[in-house]
């Protein structure tokens, strides 16, 4: 439209200017021929005058030349130039009564050549002069029209110019508004156009956001055309996303939800429905305090604040009142995104650990009070048979004695394991630490191991270097039993069990080497797991509890140190204790 415009303005311009050039090349004409008129009347009259001085002339050589040349110069029309007169009528009459007195005074010029006589004084008469009359009027009739034409040539140029001028630029002005208004209306269609498509385009943002569904994409190859198509496929995206995020969320054991800053729910998955009674819906947000027992609620809201304070993921633990009224133990994995300034939390259920945690509580406190009493006195018991103070002992009933006995310290020995484990998974367990030497500790081992080393026919080599640390004398000594136990067990008849002491770097290791069958890489790993052993336990007629090594990882724990194994199958197995070495 534009274009067009353009194109209409400069044709009606163009013929605008045109008919101005015209118009000012008329008036150039009609100057040019007033120019010449008043040229041919100045002729015409200083010719009469000297025609007039001519009748009262002699008639000499001289006269006669001057009336040839005036002759000469009348003789041929358009003698004033050549003037293009169409479209002037009124000039075209004006030359055609010039074109009569020229041929007046052609003739009169003729006659006085005819009369002129060389040597004579002969002047003219009468006869010539209602001619010569005729001439002067039709001369000053055509000197008054003339007159006439220049003044109103004059008059009216100033305002022809200005006509024109005005029109010229009136055009221009009607040109420039039209252009204006023009202008204004397809920027203002443009501009309602283009804010149309904008609101279009930030309603389907909004739409987005909200997760519902989208109109049907703007028709276009513009740029908000194709903004709306990216956020058209934006939306398939996310869409996408969100089913395989709806899709772990509602499906996972636990429950994983987001909060605000002030623990209110943002998200949360379908998995609170299964295991608290509400809807996802019903939890949006609504407060976490709202949920928790007033007990574990201002904990919950000081370790939150805590964790928002810091780059830290901490566990929170809560009891949730679920909507059919019963409490569930929940415990918080809690993470802060300061970037979207909320808690991205996953809620584990402990409620049936909690339970099996109360049970095992039951059952140590039963093994502490009922069962280690009545075992302590059995065995004071049977060691009182069989040294003789209850009496003699029947024959053939030793034998059954020392078996009871045998039990009875194997009975008392998993009571007293099960106790010391349930004390180091509880941290419960207080060090007495104090600087001692490890091959005290270790002398200290083999001594008690003797007999049982005696008994398998297994020679216990004693370590020769020796090393300072701060720990619990009572407590490594357990350590080391255990391991030195442990390759007793599993060693042939007539080998020895090493016990070495070294230095690792900074820290001090107790290395306790066995010629057993050794033990495999995959079953190495779960060695100092509870309850857990290895197949070539099973090979061995002295039966463990599957506790001792489970005890040693926990005390070493205890005392920031570490535990492992280094074992072959067939090349026997090594295992150590390493922690920090106590320098003075």
């Amino acid at each position: 439209m534009p274009l067009l415009f353009g194109v209409i303005f400069a044709a009606n311009l163009s013929q605008q200017l045109v008919y101005t050039a015209d118009q000012f090349e008329r008036l150039k004409q009609s100057q040019e021929v007033l120019l010449k008129l008043n040229y041919m009347i100045i002729t015409i009259a200083r010719s009469g005058l000297f025609f007039g001085s001519l009748l009262y002339t002699p008639q000499t050589q001289e006269r006669l030349k001057v009336a040839q040349d005036v002759e000469k110069f009348f003789l041929k029309p358009g003698y004033f130039g050549d003037v293009k007169l169409s479209g002037f009528s009124e000039f075209s009459e004006l030359f055609e009564d010039a074109e009569t007195s020229r041929t007046m005074f052609l003739k009169a010029i003729m006659d006085t050549k005819k009369s002129t006589v060389l040597g004579t004084n002969k002047v003219y008469t009468n006869a010539y002069r209602p001619e010569a009359v005729m001439t002067c009027l039709t001369f000053n009739s055509l000197v008054d029209r003339i007159k006439a034409a220049t003044v109103r040539l004059d008059n009216e140029e100033p305002g022809v110019i200005n006509r024109m001028f005005m029109q010229v630029v009136l055009t221009l002005l009607v040109g420039f508004a039209a252009s204006c208004a023009l202008s204004f209306l397809i920027a203002y269609i443009f501009t309602v156009d283009i804010v149309r498509r904008l609101s279009l385009i930030s309603s389907n943002a909004l739409l987005v956001a909200a997760d519902k569904d989208l109109p049907a994409p703007l028709v276009g190859t513009d740029e908000i055309a194709e903004l709306d198509k990216t956020l058209h496929l934006t939306s398939l995206k996310l869409k996408s996303f969100r089913k395989k995020e709806s899709a772990i969320l509602n499906n996972t054991a636990d429950v994983v939800a987001s909060l605000d800053n002030r623990l209110r729910f943002l998200l949360v998955g379908e998995s609170a429905t299964r295991l608290w009674g509400y809807a996802s819906d019903e939890l949006l947000g609504r407060s976490l305090l709202t949920i928790l027992t007033e007990k574990t609620a201002s904990h919950a809201l000081k370790e939150f604040e805590d964790v928002s304070k810091s780059d830290e993921i901490r566990e929170v633990a809560t009891v949730v009142k679920c909507r059919d009224g019963s409490l569930k133990d929940f415990l918080w994995t809690v993470n802060w995104s300061g970037a979207s300034q909320e808690f991205v939390c996953v809620a584990h259920d402990e409620t049936e650990l909690r339970r099996v945690e109360k049970l095992k509580q039951a059952f140590f406190s039963m093994v502490s009070h009922d069962l280690r009493t009545p075992l302590a006195s059995m065995n004071i018991n049977i060691n009182n048979m069989k040294s003789g103070i209850c009496g003699p002992i029947p024959e053939g009933r030793e034998r059954l004695l020392n078996s009871a006995a045998s039990n009875m310290q194997r009975l008392t020995s998993l009571v007293n394991d099960l106790l010391d484990l349930d004390k180091l998974d509880s941290e419960r367990l207080v060090l007495e630490l104090e600087c001692i030497s490890l091959r005290e500790v270790c002398e200290n081992s083999i001594e008690s191991l003797e007999s049982m080393a005696s008994a398998a026919g297994v020679e216990l080599v004693p370590p020769r270097g020796d090393a300072a640390v701060m720990a619990d004398e009572r407590r490594l000594v357990q350590v080391v039993t255990n391991l030195i136990s442990n390759a007793i067990k599993f060693s042939p008849f007539g080998e020895k069990v090493l016990i070495e002491i070294s230095r690792k770097g900074d820290n001090v290791e107790i290395a306790v080497s066995d010629r057993g069958p050794g033990i495999s890489s995959e079953q190495q790993n779960m060695l100092f797991e509870k309850y857990k052993q290895g197949t070539a336990f099973g090979k061995t007629s002295m039966k463990g509890t599957g506790l001792g090594l489970a005890i040693v990882k926990s005390i070493m724990k205890a005392h920031a140190g570490e535990s492992g194994v280094d074992s072959e199958p067939g090349k026997g197995s090594t295992f150590w204790v390493r922690m920090k070495e106590f320098v003075d």
